[in-house]
């Protein structure tokens, strides 16, 4: 139920965080080529500021790569979907109680000026986005490593597994696999 946590981990972190300015990249330029599957730029900024972008091609390629494996195992994600939805809170309306609200609210004020959006309208995008995202990524490691549940180890152990499953899996796409952006 909890393993998502660490999916959750790899979208918000990065935030906080970077030094590379990718401004100068227009939202339909191709970030990534995934198995023949394109990652637009404007697919990254919905996640994250254009000074981390380059930063997190690689854990879009390894969403995206999740994404086609779990799609030809032919699994459902919807369970994972509604797991994932209830782990994000609601944009803050009106006045701003606490930390993670006053977080949410800068983050998406930010995010939404950068992009032209209404900062509601994007938080809406960027949590759908990293629900789908997280859906995929879980839904494969469920898949592949077992429920955490079900796992003799704890969630760190279980997210540690998850990340060398998905390094292993860009590994394997190497060939497969484009990044154009720097």
């Amino acid at each position: 139920m909890y393993k998502w946590i660490g999916c959750l981990m790899l979208l918000i972190l990065p935030i906080l965080s970077g030094c590379v300015d990718s401004a100068s990249y227009k939202d339909d330029d191709i970030a990534a080529i995934v198995r023949g599957e394109e990652i637009a730029v404007g697919d990254l900024r919905i996640l994250y500021t254009d000074n981390v972008i380059a930063e997190m091609v690689d854990e879009l390629v390894k969403a995206k790569l999740a994404e086609q494996e779990v799609k030809k195992m032919n699994i459902d994600v919807s369970e994972y979907i509604e797991e994932a939805e209830g782990s994000f809170a609601e944009y803050p309306e009106g006045e701003i109680n606490n930390a993670e609200e006053q977080s949410i609210h800068t983050f998406a004020e930010a995010q939404a000026k950068e992009l032209g959006m209404d900062p509601r309208e994007y938080y809406k995008k960027y949590t759908e986005t990293s629900i789908e995202m997280a859906a995929y990524v879980n839904a494969y490691t469920s898949e592949v490593l077992g429920d955490l549940e079900d796992d003799e180890y704890g969630i760190e152990e279980y997210v540690h597994h998850a990340n060398e499953l998905l390094d292993n899996l860009v590994e394997q796409n190497k060939d497969d696999i484009q990044i154009l952006i720097e």
